[in-house]
């Protein structure tokens, strides 16, 4: 048989502990942030119908940059490359049970079959938030806060970014300048200006429009980007309902943070490794008594169960990335003195049972 390539499909990731540990500090950040401003989660299925997106986004989207094919029962699906007309879709369904205005956000998984980049895949995560029900400018002034307030959560200085806005339809340049002036300067957001040629590439867009740039030489692209949609809900036979959303991309999320030096430090979960010492192979149970009481403390433990020697068995602790190491003799079962080290500093302490925890935290 031949030998099959490790490599993922071409434009999708594989997610390491580490690079986990990034995006679930993205995923938290994002979440913390939106639920601070009352929104609350939703999500779909990867599948939907072709039609959605070819009534709004165009033939041309769904023919070459979309996964699209025929289900068993001949009908043509699409992976997602968008969330708003699934949101669209999910609204329109329950507008009589729902309470507006209504506060949503999702962070799905994403497809576009389209030539890969830098910030640009074929499958990423986005977050997407939208607010449903306000039709004056309260709503856009919102999503742009919150927008800022994400990226400030991240770390990120006003100087690191722009906000570039723009209008479609009735709006003038000059009610776009009042906007900026008046429900966004006060609200704290100091770093926004129009940009007559910002277009959002989606054909449902009929208001303000917006972007946040990275202002880094290095990284000269887009973060986010959003605006208002009123119409999109006349798909599914509805009447309009007014909607300001915004989508913020993981690839470019990370991008801007890794520009700007933002990422967080890997740090493991896992906080003690415990290495059973090969003399100690016929005392399990005793070692497995000593490991639960330390995680009942709330602390996370690792056993290793190879009985190889301290030696290497520490190696691998430290190729982990664990920042405690306790290693666990027969005279330490005896004496109830356990000698804990951390692997960060190369400290060693000797401690009861009782005291494992304190050390830890």
């Amino acid at each position: 048989m031949s030998k099959l390539d490790t490599s993922p499909y071409k434009g999708v990731r594989d997610f390491y502990p580490e690079d986990q540990f990034i995006q679930s500090y993205i995923f938290d950040t994002w979440r913390k942030s939106v639920e601070n401003f009352g929104y609350e989660e939703y999500e779909a299925s990867v599948l939907e119908p072709s039609e959605i997106y070819k009534e709004k986004s165009g033939e041309e989207i769904v023919n070459e940059q979309t996964f699209t094919f025929k289900d068993r029962g001949g009908r043509e699906v699409t992976l997602r490359p968008e969330m708003t007309p699934t949101v669209a879709r999910m609204v329109a369904a329950r507008r009589r049970q729902l309470g507006f205005p209504l506060r949503w956000y999702s962070i799905p998984n994403l497809f576009r079959y389209e030539a890969t980049q830098r910030g640009r895949l074929r499958e990423h995560w986005q977050l997407n938030v939208d607010l449903f029900g306000v039709s004056g400018y309260e709503a856009d002034v919102e999503l742009i806060v919150l927008a800022d307030k994400i990226l400030k959560k991240f770390g990120a200085k006003e100087n690191d970014y722009e906000i570039r806005l723009n209008a479609t339809g009735a709006i003038t340049l000059e009610m776009l300048g009042d906007f900026i002036e008046k429900e966004l300067k006060p609200r704290g957001v100091a770093n926004a200006l129009i940009d007559e040629k910002l277009a959002r590439g989606q054909a449902y867009y009929n208001g303000i429009v917006f972007e946040f740039f990275d202002t880094n030489p290095q990284n000269p692209r887009s973060i986010l980007g959003g605006g208002r949609y009123d119409n999109l809900t006349e798909l599914f036979g509805e009447s309009n309902i007014p909607v300001v959303g915004f989508g913020a991309g993981d690839v470019t999320i990370k991008d801007f943070l890794e520009t700007h030096k933002l990422l967080p430090i890997y740090n493991p979960k896992t906080e003690i490794y415990v290495i059973p010492a090969p003399e100690s192979e016929k005392s399990i149970e005793e070692i497995s008594s000593i490991v639960e009481s330390i995680r009942n403390s709330n602390v996370n433990v690792a056993i290793d169960w190879s009985y190889k020697t301290i030696g290497d068995q520490k190696k691998n602790a430290l190729k982990l990335k664990i920042p405690f190491l306790l290693v666990i003799r027969e005279n330490h079962i005896r004496s109830g003195i356990f000698e804990i080290e951390n692997l960060i500093t190369g400290v060693k302490k000797e401690v009861s049972l009782e005291e494992i925890p304190g050390c830890v935290k």
